[in-house]
């Protein structure tokens, strides 16, 4: 098995009544643990087993690092332990996302993304590390009584589809990092001969695909709303009327409002792929990496290119360390893969 590394930090009270941290090292004495990331909407979540004596002894807010190989995997805190009657212990501990969940209202103008998580962070006492400058700042951004989490996903989703290009959100072992998902590769080869032990695929036009996009914008001199529709019959005719329904803000133009109707119909307008690849664990690999890969018998095609990972979960119990991998939409986050 990869070396494996389990460190919790528990702070305490003194008997002079100062505050004293111990740090734990459970490596050897955690029986499994499971280590999922997504690319978008939540929080990095670790959660880990120990067998204890009928007490739980690692209190809530207790820091938690996991490293493998040396790579630093996640640092978080717990949240929740549960006992069951063998003595065995699950805690559940999450990263800095899990903080932004809080509700928060914001008016942010002429800001960008990297801006806008820099001043939530700060109002939350989090930690930011790098944060890329993605090109395009927000004329107005307006959000009430809204989680921060929300906030700055929904701000991440339409800078990409304003920029075309793909970040990615996330805590990177005690950091909130912004990157460009092409900045961010995995070089090992993940495939029938190199590590992939089973693969699903699925299709499916359920859950986020739409051919017709209809935006709003409140009109306060009017007292109306206008209404902004880019649609395709085309597939219209195959699928049926798959409506996309949102409203924008009052300060936005036309034009910003056009482009962005084309832009999400350019996104939605597909059928989604999902392909779940079971394989051995490799250490550092988490959503929002691009894995090369090379698999046959796909929907009756090989598969050789790059794949943006949108969820990965880490397992490790006793010496073995697997993972899996689930990729979305993969006909268009790459192109072929050359492999020798």
């Amino acid at each position: 098995m990869d070396s494996f590394s389990l460190q919790v930090q528990i702070a305490g009270t003194a008997a002079d009544g100062s505050t004293q941290t111990t740090i734990m090292n459970y490596s050897s004495s955690a029986t499994k643990a499971e280590l999922t990331t997504n690319r978008f909407d939540s929080p990095a979540k670790l959660t880990f087993t120990i067998l204890e004596q009928n007490q739980i002894s690692i209190p809530e807010g207790s820091s938690v690092e996991l490293a493998v190989d040396g790579v630093n995997m996640f640092k978080g805190y717990v949240f929740t332990a549960s006992q069951n009657r063998d003595g065995e212990v699950e805690y559940t501990a999450y990263d800095q996302l899990r903080y932004l969940k809080a509700n928060a209202s914001y008016v942010f103008e002429a800001m960008t993304l990297p801006q806008i998580i820099q001043q939530i962070a700060a109002d939350f006492g989090l930690t930011c590390g790098t944060l890329v400058d993605t090109g395009y700042a927000f004329p107005c951004l307006i959000k009430e009584n809204t989680s921060c989490l929300d906030i700055i996903f929904d701000a991440l989703a339409e800078t990409i589809y304003m920029t075309g290009k793909i970040f990615v959100f996330y805590d990177n072992a005690g950091a909130l990092t912004l990157a460009e998902a092409k900045d961010m590769y995995s070089s090992t080869l993940i495939g029938d001969k190199s590590l992939a032990t089973d693969f699903t695929y699925k299709r499916d036009i359920d859950s986020e695909t739409y051919n017709r996009i209809k935006l709003v914008r409140p009109n306060s001199e009017t007292g109306m709303a206008d209404t902004y529709i880019v649609e395709d019959t085309d597939t219209q005719a195959m699928w049926g009327l798959l409506q996309y329904y949102d409203q924008v803000d009052e300060n936005m133009n036309a034009a910003q409002i056009e482009q962005m109707c084309t832009q999400y119909l350019q996104y939605y307008n597909r059928v989604v792929q999902e392909l779940t690849i079971d394989a051995l664990g490799i250490p550092g690999l988490r959503a929002g990496m691009i894995v090369p890969v090379r698999l046959s018998a796909v929907d009756s095609l090989s598969v050789s290119r790059l794949m943006l990972a949108e969820k990965v979960t880490h397992t490790f119990d006793g010496d073995d360390h697997t993972m899996s991998i689930e990729v979305k939409n993969f006909d268009n986050l790459g192109g072929d893969l050359s492999i020798g």
